[in-house]
């Protein structure tokens, strides 16, 4: 009998044991999906080839009525749903705005949130509530030229949009409600410059007309969601991580030059979600020594490519010391890299950084923790410490 996909590995679990199990088998797995049969890339060189190659289409997962038609995830406007070279065109301006230099420009300003967040806390606290919930939604608003006072409606809608549970219709009422929001805030920037991604993606774009206004505003709210849900993920995850192995904290503690070393090693070892998104073939392809034939539906298993013992030795033991790993491919690779790498890990980086610092003595209270039945990226409840 094939395999089940979606997976039932409990959120409580650092690795997706499910996923592990049938990479033994090999490194492309044949399962079903509700009624249909889905191909699971499961070996590392497997997924980065379907993350890569183009016949593994996007544009032909959003179709309604396919095989892994998402309704939540298949605005046809989203860069994140389209293949070349519509995504070129997207992705082109997008990459001449968001800049590494932009982000670097945004360090002091991370830097200055997260000290106004850490500096009132006391023992007990709850990190989730008091920190690593609300800094990367501060952060996004600094980045887009959000109003700060709107930080908890974009949080809720963040939260509802990345839900894969809850009713469609809410999420669609979400999602337009967003819409109109940005809609409004491409305007004000557009009559009101300032020097914030938003303003200068309006610029670019009335100069150059690379994307309609529907274009402009999916991927802003790509950006918002995506760029603020994910991160307080891992930043909950990987807090975790670090505080159950005292002996790889006590390496960064001793060298914090080593945090950027240690969050590579995190995002390869540390699992969010068990799948990026889905792809189906526009032709037959030979994948990792399987046929997939022309129209089926692949999932790359990127939980099982990061544990993948042919290319990481020992990977299941968590190493900041790794000898030249092989690139993870937790944001992905390929056509599809996360446009957000870098704002990811600058933030993950002085975000890390600066608690364990402040916090020497930083424990957790329990170590039963509860994730958030409505996320599907093991959003934590609550983390409660003391110091």
């Amino acid at each position: 009998m094939p395999p089940i996909f979606p997976f039932t590995t409990p959120p409580t679990e650092e690795a997706d044991q499910e996923a592990l199990r049938l990479l033994e088998r090999g490194p492309v797995v044949p399962a079903t999906m509700g009624p249909h049969e889905v191909y699971l890339a499961l070996g590392y060189h497997a997924v980065r080839q379907v993350l890569s190659d183009n016949r593994f289409s996007r544009e032909e997962a959003i179709k309604p009525g396919g095989p892994v038609y998402i309704p939540s995830a298949s605005n046809p406007f989203v860069i994140t749903s389209m293949d070349p070279p519509r995504h070129a065109r997207i992705r082109k301006l997008m990459s001449q705005t968001f800049t590494p230099r932009m982000v670097d420009r945004l360090q002091p300003r991370v830097q200055a949130i997260v000290d106004d967040l850490l500096d009132p806390l006391e023992p007990p606290a709850d990190l989730v509530r008091d920190f690593t919930g609300p800094l990367p939604v501060m952060v996004i608003c600094e980045l887009l030229g959000a109003p700060y006072e709107d930080r908890s409606q974009i949080e809720s809608w963040s939260r509802t949009l990345t839900s894969n549970v809850l009713p469609i219709e809410e999420i669609r009422a979400a999602e337009r409600a967003i819409q109109a929001y940005l809609r409004d805030l491409v305007e004000l920037k557009r009559r009101e410059p300032d020097e914030a991604l938003i303003a200068e993606l309006v610029r670019v774009n009335d100069a150059e007309h690379h994307l309609t206004a529907d274009e402009l505003v999916s991927n802003l709210q790509v950006l918002l969601t995506a760029g603020h849900e994910t991160t307080v993920n891992q930043l909950g995850n990987f807090t975790v991580t670090l505080l159950r192995d005292p002996g790889q904290l006590a390496l960064v503690r001793d060298d914090p030059g080593l945090m950027p070393q240690a969050i590579e090693e995190l995002l390869r070892y540390s699992r969010l979600s068990s799948a990026a998104l889905p792809r189906v073939t526009t032709e037959d392809v030979l994948l990792e020594g399987v046929l997939i034939p022309k129209g089926a539906a692949v999932m790359p298993i990127v939980a099982a490519a990061n544990r993948d013992p042919s290319v990481f030795p020992e990977p299941h033991r968590f190493d900041i010391t790794r000898q030249e790993p092989a690139p993870h491919v937790a944001l992905g690779h390929g056509t599809h890299f996360c446009l957000g790498a870098h704002l990811t890990r600058l933030e993950l980086r002085v975000a890390l950084t600066s608690l364990f610092e402040r916090f020497p003595k930083l424990a957790l209270v329990t170590d039963d923790l509860s994730y958030d039945p409505l996320s599907p990226g093991r959003r934590l409840m609550s983390l409660r410490v003391t110091w």
